[in-house]
């Protein structure tokens, strides 16, 4: 079951007779990635319900979205939006930036649930390359879009409720920057942080202490198969989820990951800790220092705009004459850039080579299982250690 199941099903329970809980959480993270521009961008307020009306009046619910970047996103809305759970509750304070020059991407908008709280959702990366430009600084600095997430949770948090703050990816990130820098009479009202596989903060960018003040309001969820929020990792404990794939991009969406009732399933740890996507990530880390990984993000994204590339799904639909062209930008990149770019590719490479040996070893063992001389073989087994 996923998120989409989850309002299916359980969508015509109340907040009071099931309060809100982790999967809510990723039902808001995910319906953030939806379009609202067009609806709440003047400061309008509107109900789920309302907001997903207009939405689909606009576009009609048989739109073909499946090439559109944000499809989970309006999917779960489209869900969501008449579910007696969600439709009633009021959406608000709607910001969203995009700014080439000091590579930004942020958006955020304020849900407020029966219980008195006030679900504050940070939207990650969409399919704009500023975005991605932006996630790879926070290997190495502190983005403008954390200073806008401390500045809106000032601006719009009151000490007179409390607060639901998260995100899925550079979101989670800014949920828990947030939280750890805003003001500090706000900061008691924060309820819970949650971090749907969003990278940690940068060793040295925090001080232990002020991370002990809402350590044990943070939940961070991750997918057993990571390369998200295994960055810089430090939640004092975490949700592994099951998903219900091998492949590491689509791991991180939230759509992927396996709900039962109104829980995250939980993965078997092993199958996080020995991921070797995982290992070959933190090992990247460790073999580069923040100046190669700030050359090598300046050579990339300059190769892209070269290009003339500004959505991933330009990227993606191009064609060959857009690969090419891409190519021959990377190609020109200085030599700092150029070795960098080798100890990526070494790192994942080498997972991706042990991932499909593993993969084919376990087809060829399901194989040979299913053929008869296999079944005589185990069956001779069990006879022997009967003798025995």
């Amino acid at each position: 079951m996923n998120i989409l199941d989850y309002i299916r099903e359980r969508g015509d329970l109340s907040f009071k007779a099931d309060p809100f809980n982790e999967v809510d959480n990723l039902v808001f993270a995910q319906m953030i990635y939806a379009d609202f521009e067009k609806y709440l961008g003047d400061g309008q307020r509107m109900t789920i319900g309302e907001l997903g009306k207009a939405y689909f009046d606009d576009f009609g619910e048989d739109r073909d979205i499946s090439r559109i970047f944000n499809k989970d996103g309006v999917m779960t809305l489209k869900e969501a939006y008449k579910s007696p759970r969600y439709k009633d509750l009021p959406v608000y304070n709607f910001v969203s930036r995009l700014d080439k020059e000091t590579t930004e991407q942020f958006t955020a908008v304020m849900v407020d649930l029966p219980d008195r709280t006030t679900v504050v959702c940070f939207k990650g990366t969409d399919e704009h390359m500023i975005g991605w430009k932006e996630d790879c600084f926070l290997s190495y600095k502190d983005i403008v879009g954390q200073t806008y997430a401390v500045n809106y949770i000032n601006q719009h948090c009151s000490i007179f409720r409390q607060y639901r703050i998260l995100g899925h990816s550079k979101g989670g990130n800014l949920a828990l920057y947030s939280a750890l820098r805003c003001n500090p009479l706000l900061r008691m009202r924060i309820k819970d942080i949650y971090s749907d596989d969003g990278p940690g903060l940068r060793p040295g960018s925090f001080k232990e202490k002020e991370f002990d003040r809402i350590k044990d309001r943070y939940h961070l969820i991750v997918p057993e198969k990571d390369g998200v929020g295994t960055i810089y990792e430090m939640a004092k404990r975490k949700t592994i989820a099951r998903i219900d794939t091998r492949n590491i991009i689509e791991a991180h969406s939230m759509m992927r990951w396996q709900i039962k009732a109104n829980h995250i399933q939980h993965a078997d740890g092993d199958s996080y800790q020995t991921d070797r996507t995982r290992q070959a990530l933190v090992q990247f880390l460790k073999d580069t220092t923040p100046k190669e990984r700030e050359i090598f993000t300046e050579e990339v994204f300059k190769a892209f705009d070269d290009a003339k590339i500004t959505t991933v799904s330009e990227l993606a639909h191009g064609g060959l004459p857009i690969i090419l062209k891409v190519a021959k930008e990377l190609s020109e990149m200085d030599t700092v850039a150029k070795s960098t770019a080798m100890k990526l590719t070494k790192a994942f490479s080498t997972s991706i080579t042990s991932d499909l040996y593993k993969s084919m070893s376990e087809k060829k063992d399901a194989f040979f299982n299913k053929m008869p001389f296999g079944k005589k073989e185990e069956k001779k087994d069990v006879v022997e250690q009967d003798q025995k």
